[in-house]
């Protein structure tokens, strides 16, 4: 009995994660443990009163046609650890045993790469369009136009998801028994070192069967391979024996390879020989797609707008680190019994994720800022928000743009209505502070200076 309920229940929970999602998956659907069958209800033990309200309150009607289809039944009843036992005795049930559970797992996919990470959910903007559309030709094409091909970039930016995306696409649209091999640097340097260890003919043979008999080698995060020469030859001679044999090659890395301290040359040399391009940070527009593709993906459940605001107050966070903030204003919303997550429930996250993110303040507002932008360069308020575009002018107007964004966090628009320009302008405005930000020194002065004045009391 308890194997066909775990075999049944499992196909359940595959056609409740289709309109549950995953946070509701994780917090509420994951943890219900099906035991028995009785008066037309499917019995689960749920592990909390919370959880037990949510199943009735919330998701059995979305369980129902999976329930109908796998059980032929339509509804519940769920009980809470304290009643468990009791009811157990009762119906003289048993529990299950480790090997019937194990039976009722689904089967490994063969197929290694992220099922999530596709191209289809990788979201395009004029920060990754080139890239995506090399990482594309690859993957329809391996080893024809781009070999090999090199990704760099920051951390969160989409690598790890394009180099997926390269695989899950080969193995679904191969038409012969290609070899592909996905590995880290680190995995690949671990798997080396092993087989110097083993130090036997045999173990290096294994480790050269693994990596030169690939069709296809994709190997994620190289700058690791820094410093390590050992690692570096192996890598130089297994590069050279796919790339002679016309196999294909991607590589990802958070750095292009002439920053790659202590590389040796001809690696250089041989990661340069294909197509290197990086992917730089979102833009507002492609931050707004991002976050309305992961709510889509994850059948997430916001209020009206907030993705809009979302994606202008985390200009400065990674894809990763915006998608781990909208799981956890989700998770927030659940918990608190909601399907619908609030701006109470963003501000909340925000306020513990991100204090450049929280609105600040009476303290500092729009007139202080523009005040003290005009008092630092000793121009006319009148000069800054109107139309003049000379460099003493555009300079200043630009900070305080960036100022008001990262000190208020109020809307671009608003920002925008302020100094009568459209949407567009505020975003180049902004993005060319925080560019300015990361090498110009004396920008990085001027708005350090302006605000530990506007912080004063």
């Amino acid at each position: 009995m308890q194997s066909f309920l775990d075999r049944q229940w499992a196909l359940c929970l595959a056609d409740f994660a289709k309109n549950i999602s995953s946070v509701g998956m994780d917090l509420w659907i994951n943890p219900l443990q099906p035991i028995n069958i009785e008066d037309d209800k499917l019995v689960l033990v749920a592990p909390s009163e919370m959880c037990r309200t949510q199943i009735y309150g919330v998701y059995l009607k979305r369980m129902r046609d999976a329930l109908k289809e796998h059980f032929n039944l339509e509804d519940v009843h769920v009980l809470i650890p304290e009643e468990k036992d009791e009811y157990i005795e009762k119906f003289n049930l048993t529990h299950p045993t480790s090997e019937q559970v194990l039976d009722t797992k689904p089967a490994t996919l063969q197929n290694p790469f992220n099922p999530r990470y596709t191209f289809d959910n990788f979201v395009v903007g004029t920060t990754n369009q080139v890239i995506y559309a090399a990482a594309r030709a690859v993957a329809e094409a391996p080893a024809v136009r781009f070999n090999p091909l090199f990704i760099y970039g920051g951390s969160g930016l989409g690598k790890t998801h394009l180099l997926h995306a390269i695989g899950n696409y080969i193995w679904e649209h191969k038409t012969t028994n290609l070899n592909i091999v996905y590995v880290t640097c680190e995995q690949f340097t671990n798997a080396f070192v092993e087989a110097v260890r083993v130090r036997h003919e045999k173990g290096m043979d294994a480790f050269h069967k693994k990596y030169r008999q690939a069709d296809v080698l994709l190997i994620d995060d190289i700058q690791f391979i820094s410093n390590k020469k050992g690692v570096q030859e192996e890598f130089f001679n297994t590069f050279n024996d796919l790339y002679q044999a016309g196999k294909q090659i991607i590589i990802s890395s958070d750095r292009p390879p002439k920053d790659i301290a202590t590389l040796e040359d001809r690696l250089r040399s041989r990661f340069a020989s294909g197509f290197m391009q990086d992917i730089q940070p979102p833009d507002f527009e492609t931050r707004l797609l991002i976050i309305q593709k992961k709510i889509e993906l994850e059948r997430f459940e916001f209020e009206k707008g907030i993705d809009y605001e979302l994606a202008e107050r985390l200009a400065n966070f990674n894809i990763r680190e915006i998608e781990a903030i909208l799981r956890k204003i989700y998770f927030l919303a659940n918990l608190h019994g909601k399907t619908v997550a609030t701006r109470e429930d963003m501000e909340e996250v925000l306020e513990k994720e991100c204090e450049q993110c929280v609105v600040s303040g009476a303290k500092i507002t729009q007139e202080r800022i523009i005040n003290a932008v005009c008092d630092y360069f000793t121009i006319d308020q009148k000069d800054l928000t109107g139309r003049k575009r000379n460099k003493e002018i555009v300079e200043p107007r630009q900070i305080c743009i960036y100022l008001m964004w990262s000190q208020l966090a109020i809307p671009l628009a608003t920002i925008g209505q302020i100094f009568g320009r459209d949407h567009t302008t505020i975003i180049h405005a902004r993005d060319k502070i925080m560019e300015l930000l990361k090498t110009n020194k004396q920008i990085k002065k001027i708005i350090n200076e302006i605000t530990a004045e506007l912080k004063k009391e």
